[in-house]
């Protein structure tokens, strides 16, 4: 992976602040409108899971939550048609992914959580729209947040699943941890955290090199995380403490937003 610096195209422009809003405001609608399906779809394995946390049918009915769906999503295709015709089909995608996943996928294991960490990463990925590349290396340095956004997704995806095992094995869900057991879904959050120490690690020796030091420090402090992050999880055995797993995640996610802003 390399690391070249972004140019934004005509970021002086007033032109270009109104598109970075529509494409910002639009994807931020999406994925409230995806947390409220899921909030729908999830109405049964919430009671067991989070009780106390539930939302749809106790602060807000059904109806109205579908009518929150439908509001959200409408305004988010609109202002993204706003952007480009472009931007409404891969927003278009986006929803329709994230309705099947609350919907059907989420009970097959893995192909919901890899679509999930698809639409995660498709975040990143329309910002090309915003932007243009110095060099072709810029691209694939791009390519790589991509990628890192689609893994550490995809791990914490797992590690929820793991999190909601008991509610989901009620409804009869088939997700990664109940079919291959909560060990099973371990070692897979091994792989997958291992793959993306390797490239991080190496992303930051790289960075050091072209002087990138803000990009190089924060991708190293990504590193050190994800090696607390893996000896966290190897003694991690309680609903309450993959939670802590999930919130872990979540930083680790936040740094390597923070780290794009020095690439």
């Amino acid at each position: 992976m390399f690391v070249v610096v972004f140019k934004y195209r005509d970021e002086t422009n007033s032109e270009y602040w109104l598109q970075a809003f529509y494409l910002i405001a639009a994807a931020t609608l999406t994925a409230a409108a995806g947390y409220v399906i899921n909030e729908i779809m999830d109405v049964d394995t919430d009671a067991i899971n989070k009780p106390n946390d539930c939302i749809v049918g106790k602060s807000l009915s059904k109806t109205n939550a579908w009518l929150l769906y439908g509001l959200l999503s409408s305004v988010s295709l609109f202002i993204a048609y706003l952007f480009s015709e472009v931007f409404l089909m891969l927003n278009l995608c986006i929803t329709v992914i994230l309705y099947l996943y609350a919907y059907m996928l989420k009970g097959m294991p893995l192909i919901g959580n890899i679509m999930v960490a698809v639409c995660s990463a498709a975040v990143i990925a329309c910002c090309i729209l915003l932007i243009s590349f110095e060099t072709e290396a810029a691209g694939f340095n791009f390519i790589g947040y991509i990628v890192f956004a689609f893994v550490i997704s995809l791990i914490r995806e797992i590690v929820k699943d793991i999190q909601d095992i008991e509610g989901d094995q009620a409804v009869g869900l088939k997700t990664y941890p109940i079919v291959f057991g909560i060990t099973g879904a371990k070692i897979m959050i091994y792989i997958l955290t291992g793959i993306e120490i390797v490239v991080c690690a190496l992303y930051a020796f790289l960075a050091w090199g072209l002087d990138l030091y803000l990009a190089s420090i924060f991708m190293g402090l990504i590193t050190v995380l994800l090696l607390l992050f893996i000896n966290h999880i190897s003694k991690t055995h309680q609903k309450h403490e993959f939670q802590v797993s999930s919130k872990w995640l979540k930083y680790i996610m936040f740094a390597g937003v923070i780290t794009l802003i020095f690439a």
